[in-house]
């Protein structure tokens, strides 16, 4: 059996798969914010040579936890664990931080290397087939290609990306931010669909590590906050099209269900029934759009009269996502989960 752990990580994302082939394996998907290490805390304590951590990206509301984990004195890494991320050399501990602040210059890898453990860089065309396996499971990488990663290196260093969280924290402290009451009528939508950003200007959620996770029978998609072009072309080379599409158990939208990371082309790309979506639903960003549950429920169907299940961590304001008649016609059924097996028990 796979489980899958759900946690509430606020705006942020953090999962825990656990699965038993000899012995019990555990991945963790990035941890949250800060706060999300109390769901944590006494499950990460004895990660040894059996787990890894695979962090997707250097936004802090994706590694904030395992700051929180690193800080905390009653904290033993075993050097045998295993860390994977996209970009170590480009993340500093926060500054309010126990163990290191920003003034002291000291970067994620070098916090792992002086507890004996080496922070793996992951993107495309590093590895064979751009696969790797842990004790049965097995990842197929889709994102990030190293173009992305070398512009990103290029373009930043860790300070500016420091900086760049602390001002949107501070603007999200400080502003008071409303949700639009206004429902955007659906044929407008699918008429008007939102335009995915250009990665070269989103470098930080285009160097997202996406993958497909693959356990026995299942297959599991997980996108991080990657781009939805970037994720389309190397389905195409793939060969995944709308006509031959990837058969999936679960697909976890990519950004928090933003609308600029969930298209048309995408959804067309997968055969999937069952999504996953990641926030508690706060300002100012009130992830998830609803531009992306209309496109979900329109292209993002096995066929027209199957039912679409949506699971989120969070119960989703769905009054203010969808009308009535849309809540009761499209076919959807939205479920708040902690955890979900595989198979469902």
């Amino acid at each position: 059996m796979l489980k899958l752990d759900c946690f509430r990580a606020g705006k942020g994302d953090s999962f825990l798969l656990t699965w038993n082939g000899e012995g019990r394996h555990r991945l963790l998907i990035d941890a949250g914010n800060q706060n999300t290490y109390r769901f944590l805390k006494s499950i990460v304590q004895d990660f040894g040579k059996d787990d890894t951590i695979l962090v997707t990206h250097v936004d802090y509301d994706h590694v904030g936890g395992f700051f929180k984990w690193l800080s905390d004195k009653e904290t033993t890494l075993n050097p045998a664990l295993r860390v994977f991320m996209n970009t170590p050399q480009l993340v500093f501990a926060p500054s309010d931080s126990d163990l290191v602040g920003v003034d002291h210059g000291v970067k994620l890898e070098e916090l792992l290397f002086s507890r004996g453990i080496q922070c793996t860089p992951l993107y495309l065309d590093q590895y064979n087939d751009n696969s790797i396996t842990m004790h049965g499971l097995k990842l197929q990488i889709l994102s990030p290609k190293k173009e992305v990663i070398d512009r990103l290196i290029s373009k930043w260093n860790a300070n500016e990306i420091y900086q760049q969280y602390e001002q949107a924290r501070n603007q999200v402290n400080n502003m008071v931010a409303v949700r639009d009451e206004l429902l955007i009528e659906r044929n407008h939508i699918l008429s008007n669909q939102p335009v995915p950003h250009d990665w070269e200007i989103d470098l930080l959620n285009a160097s997202s590590i996406a993958f497909i996770l693959e356990y026995q029978d299942f297959r599991l998609l997980f996108l991080g906050d990657s781009n939805p072009q970037l994720i389309c072309d190397e389905l195409e080379r793939k060969g995944h099209t709308k006509e031959y599409k990837l058969e999936i158990d679960l697909f976890k939208i990519s950004h928090h269900g933003s609308k600029h990371n969930t298209t048309k082309d995408l959804l067309e790309r997968i055969k999937c029934s069952k999504y996953l979506i990641s926030t508690d639903g706060s300002g100012p960003y009130y992830h998830p759009s609803r531009e992306t549950l209309i496109l979900i429920s329109t292209y993002g169907r096995i066929s027209d009269d199957y039912p679409i299940t949506i699971y989120s961590n969070y119960a989703l304001p769905l009054d203010k996502l969808l009308t009535r008649e849309e809540q009761e016609t499209l076919n959807l059924d939205f479920q708040v989960i902690q955890f979900l097996n595989f198979p469902e028990e």
